[in-house]
């Protein structure tokens, strides 16, 4: 099959996808686009593509197979809308949504012209963590407690879009979610989240927040997230899990799991699996870029489609819901039932 011929819009966080892409094999990168400048830092000249300002004219001139949706949620309704018209399948970053009311519009939107789609978690397409979800599924068993935390140091200025209601809506719903969704791959959908959050560097929303999942077979999850941490330290993010037969570490290094260890309750040694680091060839966007290429070629939906992007934005919600309230939010309150969307 010939090279698949993508696109990318939004240079400010695509920029990785960028880099990613260019060394993907049976990938062409054939054009970029950009509102705030035409040609960022010189992409004609450093990887050969053509370059717009504007998102829809690059959609409607260039003959894609696929596009990578860097654009923060705001801007998102008119390109996907085009993409689909197209029939173009679409890589979508994280957050899926602002809201679960414009995620249900973009999500029905997608729907209706049954666009292949996939959201950007990145995190759970990782060696490591694909092993971990093998082991649960083999010689560790059943879920039945996890400890998780993603904090680092980043905390944007008042007036970045990550804090914007209509943007990115926070921390927990623009940042977080690669945390929400890596527990829910290895733990399932929860059926309730209580949060409680805090800020201290006066910015617009919750800076941290600590949170518990709790799952329909009874097994809960303890999150700690956030953007106060301190940059020396960058051995993020991190899992604990506890589990029928056995107990496990997942560990990472700048937003990308390197290694796992893990032990069965009738051993006395623990296991390692180690990845190497990210590099030039192997990005933390290499494996669920590559996922999203395969199923291009295939003809079939990826693993993290409009569901899973709906439940990160869903448990985000349900995070401020509980921070604000002081009560147990049941996801049931947005429609989820047990262990289905």
């Amino acid at each position: 099959m010939s090279a698949i011929r993508i696109g990318v819009i939004g240079l400010g966080f695509g920029q990785y996808h960028v880099k990613t892409l260019v060394n993907l094999e049976g990938v062409r990168l054939v054009s970029v686009a950009d509102q705030l400048h035409p040609d960022p830092d010189g992409y004609s000249q450093k990887y050969g593509v053509r370059t717009y300002q504007d998102g829809l004219e690059m959609l409607d001139k260039e003959k894609l197979d696929a596009v990578s949706l860097c654009v923060s949620p705001r801007w998102r309704l008119p390109l996907v809308q085009k993409a689909v018209q197209l029939g173009i399948p679409m890589y979508i970053e994280k957050p899926w949504a602002s809201s679960l009311a414009q995620g249900r519009e973009l999500a029905l939107l997608c729907e209706k012209h049954q666009a292949l789609v996939m959201t950007g978690f990145s995190f759970r397409y990782l060696p490591a963590i694909v092993k971990l979800r093998e082991l649960i599924e083999g010689e560790l068993g059943a879920t039945w407690a996890l400890n998780g935390e993603y904090v680092f140091d980043w905390l944007p200025p008042t007036e970045h879009w990550l804090w914007d209601p209509e943007n990115g809506n926070g921390y927990f719903n623009e940042n977080s979610c690669h945390l929400f969704d890596a527990v829910c791959y290895l733990m399932g959908t929860p059926v309730s989240v209580f949060a409680d959050g805090a800020i201290f560097q006066n910015s617009p929303s919750a800076e941290m927040g600590s949170v518990i999942l709790s799952f329909p077979n009874g097994a809960i999850a303890s999150l700690t997230i956030g953007g106060l941490g301190a940059s020396a330290f960058r051995n993020f993010p991190r899992i604990n899990l506890i589990t029928a037969n056995g107990q496990a570490h997942l560990s990472g290094r700048e937003h990308m799991w390197e290694t796992l260890s893990w032990a069965t309750r009738n051993r006395g040694t623990s296991q390692i699996f180690h990845t190497a680091p990210e590099a030039l060839e192997n990005t933390r966007y290499t494996y669920a870029l590559r996922h999203f290429i395969e199923c291009v070629q295939a003809g079939r939906l990826p693993t993290t489609s409009i569901t899973e992007g709906m439940l990160a934005v869903m448990i985000a919600e349900a995070v401020y819901e509980s921070a604000r309230s002081g009560r147990k939010v049941q996801l049931s309150e947005y429609g989820v039932k047990g262990a289905s969307l």
